[in-house]
């Protein structure tokens, strides 16, 4: 059957697509597409994959191939099926050939045959392929450990893949498993692994069918011989077969039927939980000596696929497993008679490594990420997620953070007690670390710590000590988050402290740490009566705060613009004092980082506090405005991407914070004609959107200047502010364009609406126009709310239009409007938005019920309703939904209705 011209033809071709040639590449892989057609491809591929004597790498390229061939010609129901399909005679031959490559002594080839054979028992298997299992159980009690690894990988690959008769597979491989995970002298550590990952597939997979009878059928009568091996492997010793990639598995697996099957597991949880703990204690003590002070060389391993794990990856799925057994509420009270002892040790894996250590004070960037939790990943972090669940968890919670209390104490004598030490300090960085965990605890008086005392005893005298500017940090940290219950004597200690490391002087992990504990002061005082002892502090921190913004880089400097945006609001008259340091290096962050939303979040709240402090806003005009102008005047194409958007927000907040009493000249004679200018000969969404939000400012805070003033060509506020409405409306926009339209529409109205004539039905037919052509429903919103909001002041005036306007059938534009409202009404978000479409929607019902308006009451509109196919209780399977029409009236019936009953819902929830 098989062709020698063919595979000749084949290998050249695979010659071709190995060499360095571009055009000898493409013209093979043209080829190899051509051959495809031919009856005897996939028999060929086969032949050179399995064959011993040809070179690997062309083996390789066979079955990779083989494989992309499987999926795209072996069945017609594959969604990648292309003609042809190969005869049954050639797929029998391949299904026969391909097993024998699984015991070849190159692993690469192995596990490319595992998968040509995976994807066609996808297809094939049980029908046309009813011996496999019995050919790869018969694999796996055999001696040669390369056949068992093909097997596994085999059995590995096409577990994930049949969902559909996984219960048939499970009951086939599952009784296997536990003795190819059992022996140790006889598989490979990676062979056992993979058993171990193909129980767990199987496990995942009888769970997602929700089908009792394969739990209770496969899986239960098999689960004493599983957690019997899991755990006698797990309570070997390392240097028996405590290999830390075999163990990550284990633990991953239980973790897995905990979730799953808490029911299954609970009558063994106290025995499957020995051998972690005991992995947990015990590992504590070598992860401090191997990772933590670097005193020995950790052991490593491999996973089933070859990668190099180590102990951290243990340490993970044994904080992992806590985490399961917190969340269920079936078992977490095994957690609580040893949660000391628990907390005790997850500060110890909480301690800084060396390396972490090193590359931190080397560049802050990676300290901002890992302490930030931005990124980054470690075991310190993971065992402070684990106590935050613990303490999260309503039945563990109270016992959780007395246990966190008893651990810290143990852990401060045992550092006392070994002071000399020069890592003594980490542990005690730890505690602190964890402490924070009983802020919130003392606040809603769910725990009773003492924070005077700990501050007294623990967190001032570690502040005074040199031996680690991260353990000083933490300390000014903490204090920062505590500070509310500290004496003022104590707080003003931590206030001269904190500003005192933020100086340049400092490493900048020290200095970073006393940035989040400047934020942390600000926010817990300026509002209390404490506020006062932020004063005397405040012009240096503010002083020093800036420098630091010009001195740090990336995630650094939002950490620093976050507590400058807090402190400036702290004291108006402290900060105006400091004018002409803020605004200019405030000005050259924009300049800088207009194109970073990060940025631009923290340096737009710095513009809006400067622009609502009256003793600022002048000097904050002079220099700000000329930099608008030269923005708006300029190309789009000449400027950084994004700046032009940034520079209408701040302008906007300018605007604004100019209040509505008094709009200076300039503002209007000089930036509103280039703000207007700008947006009319824009196309961009972001400029168009930021360009309407701005004219809105404008419009709030100086109507009146807009309305009397004219520009040289005698075009009034009035009339362009009407032109860019109707550009933001324009049916050649991106419908994005007019996602806050509705906002500035009514502004708009509500200020000039005397003044406004004939635009008003300009401006109504225009939205209109819109609604028929945006799908998006916060663009709908937008459109909607200008009729709901003017429905409350002059319905019958915007009934009596609607009726008026023809929409794009023909029929009076009311229908459109009022489908378009009940369809989109339950989407729509924001509390203002909400309110104003609910009172809009009351008073319409009203009136109809009132006055019977035929206008009104003959409309019907379409809403969703659910219809069972038969009679009874039946499930969301059993229902379809289809639309039904019903007159406007009961549609606004069952919408009130809905708002209310959801407000009720809002208000029961807060009370409780």
């Amino acid at each position: 059957m098989q062709s020698s011209a063919l595979q000749s033809t084949v290998l050249a071709c695979m010659s071709d697509v190995l060499s360095s040639s571009p055009d000898k590449i493409r013209a093979a892989e043209a080829e190899l597409k051509a051959l495809e057609v031919t009856e005897e491809f996939g028999l060929v591929l086969a032949s050179i994959t399995v064959s011993a004597d040809a070179p690997v790498h062309y083996r390789q390229l066979a079955s990779v191939v083989l494989k992309q061939y499987v999926e795209t010609h072996w069945s017609e129901a594959s969604d990648k099926f292309a003609e042809p399909v190969p005869p049954d005679e050639v797929k029998n031959a391949i299904r026969q050939l391909l097993p024998n490559g699984l015991r070849d002594e190159e692993r690469k080839i192995r596990s490319t045959v595992a998968y040509a054979i995976s994807a066609i028992a996808h297809w094939d298997w049980p029908e046309n392929w009813p011996n496999l299992f019995d050919q790869l159980l018969y694999a796996l009690s055999c001696d040669d450990p390369n056949l068992v690894h093909g097997s596994m990988r085999v059995l590995s690959e096409f577990c994930q893949e049949v969902s559909d008769h996984m219960p048939q597979v499970a009951q086939v491989v599952l009784p296997q498993l536990p003795r190819v995970i059992a022996q140790s002298q006889v598989y490979s550590v990676r062979t056992r692994c993979r058993a171990v990952n193909i129980f767990s597939t199987c496990a995942n997979m009888l769970f997602a069918t929700s089908e009792p009878t394969h739990v209770s059928h496969i899986l239960q009568p098999l689960l004493p011989s599983y957690l019997s091996v899991f755990v006698s492997v797990l309570s070997s010793g390392v240097e028996e077969d405590g290999d830390p990639g075999l163990r990550k598995e284990l633990i991953l697996a239980l973790v897995n039927l905990l979730r799953c099957f808490p029911r299954l597991i609970k009558p063994h949880l106290l025995e499957v939980a020995t051998p972690i703990w005991n992995i947990l204690v015990d590992g504590s003590n070598l992860y401090l000596r191997t990772v933590v002070n670097s005193l020995e060389q950790p052991p490593e391993a491999c996973d089933s696929d070859g990668e190099l794990v180590g102990q951290e990856s243990t340490v993970f799925a044994v904080f992992e497993f806590v985490s399961a057994v917190s969340e269920s509420r079936q078992v977490c009270g095994l957690l609580l008679p040893s949660l000391p002892t628990l907390l005790y040790h997850l500060i110890v894996y909480m301690q800084v490594t060396q390396d972490q250590l090193h590359s931190w004070l080397e560049d802050v960037e990676q300290f901002v990420n890992e302490d930030e939790n931005e990124f980054s990943y470690s075991v310190r972090l993971s065992a402070y997620d684990v106590i935050q669940q613990l303490c999260s968890e309503s039945s563990l919670r109270k016992s959780c953070y007395d246990a966190i209390v008893v651990a810290m104490e143990k852990h401060i004598r045992d550092s006392q007690s070994n002071s000399g030490h020069a890592q003594s300090w980490k542990v005690l960085e730890a505690c602190l670390l964890s402490a924070s965990c009983l802020v919130d605890a003392v606040k809603s008086q769910k725990s009773q710590f003492d924070w005077q005392a700990f501050a007294d005893t623990v967190i001032l005298p570690n502040t005074a000590t040199a031996v680690s500017p991260l353990l000083t940090g933490r300390c000014l940290w903490l204090a920062s988050k505590a500070c509310s219950f500290l004496n003022r004597d104590t707080v003003t200690r931590f206030l001269e402290a904190t500003v005192q490391c933020l100086c340049s002087v400092h490493n900048a992990v020290l200095r970073v740490l006393a940035t989040k504990a400047s934020f942390g002061f600000c926010a817990e005082l300026k509002d209390t009566e404490n506020r006062e002892l932020l004063l005397p502090w405040l012009p240096q921190l503010l002083e020093q705060l800036v420098q630091l913004c010009m001195e740090v880089s990336e995630d650094a400097r939002l950490l620093v613009l976050e507590a400058l945006s807090c402190a400036i609001k702290v004291d108006e008259g402290v900060s105006a004092g400091l004018n002409s340091r803020l605004i200019p290096a405030l000005m050259a962050l924009f300049y800088k980082f207009s194109h970073d939303p990060g940025i631009n979040l923290y340096m737009e709240e710095l513009f809006k506090s400067l622009a609502n402090n009256v003793y600022c806003r002048s000097e904050l005009q002079s220099r700000f405005l000329p930099a608008a102008v030269e923005v708006l005047q300029a190309s789009e194409a000449h400027m950084p991407l994004g700046m032009v958007s940034v520079t209408l927000d701040v302008l906007g907040l300018v605007v604004r914070g100019c209040g509505e009493q008094w709009l200076p000249q300039e503002l209007v004679t000089q930036v509103f004609p280039c703000l207007v200018h700008r947006v009319l000969q824009s196309e961009d969404s972001a400029v168009l959107q930021s360009g309407g939000e701005c004219v809105r400012a404008f419009i709030a805070s100086g109507a009146q200047h807009l309305i009397e003033w004219v520009d040289p060509q005698g075009r009034s506020g009035l009339y362009l502010c009407v032109q860019v409405i109707l550009h933001l409306l324009s049916p050649l926009h991106p419908e994005f364009s007019a996602t806050f339209v509705g906002k500035l529409i009514v502004v708009f109205v509500k200020k000039a609406s005397s003044l406004l004539g004939e635009h008003l039905e300009l401006l109504l037919r225009a939205v209109l126009s819109k609604m028929q052509s945006v799908q998006t429903s916060t663009v709908v919103q937008s459109l909607v709310l200008v009729f709901a909001h003017l429905m409350q002041y002059q319905l019958e005036s915007v009934i009596s239009f609607l009726v008026a306007v023809p929409d794009p059938s023909g029929q009076p534009a009311l229908s459109y409007v009022l489908n378009e409202w009940c369809r989109n009404h339950s989407y729509f978000f924001g509390a203002y938005e909400t309110k104003v479409s609910s009172l809009a929607l009351c008073k319409l019902l009203s009136h109809c019920i009132a006055t019977r308006d035929q206008r009104v009451t003959n409309i019907r509109v379409s809403i969703d309703s659910s219809s069972s196919t038969s009679e009874g209780v039946t499930t969301r399977s059993a229902k379809s939904c289809r639309r039904v029409e019903v007159p406007v009236a009961l549609c606004l019936v069952k919408l009130v209705v809905g708002d209310l009953q959801a407000q009720l819902e809002m208000d029961t929830a807060e009370e409780e």
